[in-house]
């Protein structure tokens, strides 16, 4: 693989990335939102962990099974895509997040997915990002369903004890 050289960016650069995504995802834009994705090579695969799946994705075919399905090495891929998403809402912990230098952004969350029926679903993200050749591209990709307490119900493992 080719020495591959990164670019500085900005938080702006990222939120524009960010917005690009939602938009590709409501347009069920496979190829653009792939195009989001930095898929690199054997030394620097994409780490792409997607949300309705357990299986970890490090190429194209992968993520594109992941967000179209029919893939029959992914069986269990149905499309996320295919879901009719018609809002995406990202609510960011503390980020995007500067990493040394500028070369780099993090972001963890929460995002909310509706659909045109109106019903949510909410799961959990965390994106890193880096420029290349003028690109903001995802490096990592990690996003399951949130973890909702029991309502009513004290900690079972006693992590809710006053002292």
């Amino acid at each position: 693989m080719s020495e591959r050289t990164f670019q500085s960016m900005t938080k702006a650069e990222v939120i524009a990335a960010q917005r690009a995504w939602v938009r590709y995802i409501i347009e069920r834009n496979v190829d653009q939102l792939l195009d989001l994705y930095d898929f690199g090579g054997p030394d620097e695969p994409l780490l792409f962990k997607p949300t309705l799946a357990d299986v970890i994705r490090l190429d194209r075919a992968g993520a594109r099974s992941y967000f179209v399905g029919g893939d029959p090495n992914y069986p269990h891929d149905f499309g996320f895509l295919n879901r009719g998403w018609k809002r995406v809402d990202f609510q960011s912990g503390a980020g995007p997040i500067r990493r040394r230098g500028g070369y780099g952004y993090m972001d963890m969350g929460h995002y909310t997915f509706i659909d045109g029926d109106g019903n949510a679903t909410r799961a959990d993200y965390t994106f890193a990002y880096h420029k290349l050749e003028g690109r903001v591209l995802i490096s990592l990709h990690h996003s399951s369903l949130a973890w909702f307490p029991p309502v009513g119900e004290s900690d079972a493992a006693g992590l809710d004890a006053q002292p």
